[in-house]
């Protein structure tokens, strides 16, 4: 068998690489081919995409100008019930006197009255189940269907943002998964500043770069926190006043904290400010863990909202099961109070003379949130015990009422 020339090997192996590469370059036209006509049907279905996008979005526009129109009735109705009420009764000569406007409503609502033959006290009643009826069930459906509307943002958050973007979340499965979301973040990070605060405290000696990376972890904390607040308020989410001005309060109390230079006061109060984190992380790692359950089983009997959070500190739906956290909260409060006191004192052996006045400034911020955080907890009490005693009295006066029917048919 001859073997084959070099000249006829090498144009057999041309002529089989041209012939795969005419059969690749088919493949790749044909592939070429078809996305090109998926595309063109996707410009046509986007352009109704954009063009059903522009209607929504004009659609809301119009929907919460007519919806505001329709709250500032309302609102405006509302006070009108509240003056008219008081003018239905008239009042005794003993009474202080009426201004021209309120004579000349009074004589109207007389003349009315008389027309439709019905008495004050009946037009009264009328007219309170009219208000109760405004307040309690047009209020509450018009609340709810506000977090369904764009929201403006806060303040704060076109100061952060630079401008008016929309924070609104519109769809409610996507609310929820973004209080999850914050939910998780800040059980999260809490544990781990309560785990980096173990360590600081009892294993890992005095580092001042180290302090100051926890302390910049606490203050990127509690500006997150802030931030992500105001967002779940605008979405429906009704946390309480005053622990969002905590967080803020809280933000500048450890920016203050990660600038304090390491002199004698600074080692001073090192370790009783770990201890005081330890002790506050744990307790907020505990209120996460039994505030959840809680939360589910009141959303669960249609007492909570889906949008409720948990939250630091003490509120009115905790007394039904979560009182026994009280003395932990109480114990964290003193600890803010008695950081106030070692602070206010350290500032008289400051040598530098501006840091006496930060230290100052940081005895007055734990005694203000100590402050704070005490008389919510003990309003949110009081006004359970309040309600408490008035559903007692009811029971009683019931009971007694029935006792007397009973006696006088007996």
């Amino acid at each position: 068998m001859t073997p084959q020339s070099p000249t006829k090997r090498s144009k057999r192996r041309n002529t089989i690489s041209v012939g795969e590469f005419d059969s690749k370059a088919q493949v790749l036209i044909a592939e070429w081919e078809q996305v090109a006509k998926e595309l063109e049907l996707f410009e046509s279905k986007h352009k109704k995409y954009l063009e059903k996008l522009e209607n929504v979005e004009n659609l809301k526009i119009t929907h919460c100008q007519e919806f505001k129109k329709i709250q500032t009735k309302i609102n405006n109705l509302k006070k009108s019930i509240d003056k008219n009420k008081s003018l239905i009764i008239i009042p005794d000569s003993s009474s202080s006197p009426r201004t021209a406007a309120e004579k000349t409503d009074l004589l109207r609502i007389r003349r009315e009255t008389e027309v439709n033959r019905e008495t004050p006290e009946q037009r009264q009643e009328r007219i309170h189940i009219i208000r109760e009826h405004l307040i309690k069930e047009q209020s509450s459906y018009l609340k709810r269907i506000e977090y369904t509307l764009p929201q403006a943002p806060e303040r704060y958050l076109r100061i952060i943002l630079g401008s008016e973007l929309p924070v609104s979340i519109l769809n409610k499965a996507d609310q929820y998964k973004y209080k999850e979301s914050y939910e998780t973040f800040k059980f999260r990070v809490t544990l781990i500043l309560m785990i980096i605060s173990f360590l600081m405290c009892l294993i890992i000696p005095a580092n001042r770069a180290l302090d100051a990376i926890f302390h910049f972890l606490l203050v990127w904390y509690y500006c997150t926190l802030t931030i992500r607040e105001s967002i779940l308020v605008v979405n429906g989410s009704n946390i309480n006043a005053w622990w969002r001005i905590h967080h803020f309060i809280s933000t500048i109390c450890t920016c203050i904290i990660l600038i304090w230079p390491s002199t004698a006061s600074y080692k001073i109060f090192r370790q009783q400010h770990y201890i005081f984190s330890l002790y506050i992380s744990f307790v907020q790692v505990l209120q996460y863990y039994y505030q959840k359950g809680l939360l589910y089983r009141l959303r669960a009997l249609g007492y909570s909202d889906a949008m409720a959070v948990t939250m630091e500190g003490f509120h009115s739906w905790m007394l039904r099961g979560l009182s026994f956290l009280v003395p932990f909260l109480f114990v964290g409060y003193l600890f803010q109070l008695y950081n106030a006191y070692v602070l206010y004192q350290l500032s008289f052996t400051e040598p530098n003379k501006d840091w006496q006045v930060m230290l100052k400034v940081l005895a007055l911020i734990f005694l203000v949130l100590f402050l704070g955080n005490f008389i919510t907890m003990w309003m949110v009490i009081r006004r359970k015990i309040r309600e408490k005693v008035r559903d007692i009295q009811w029971v009683k006066h019931r009971y007694e009422t029935l006792r007397s029917l009973l006696t006088s048919v007996l």
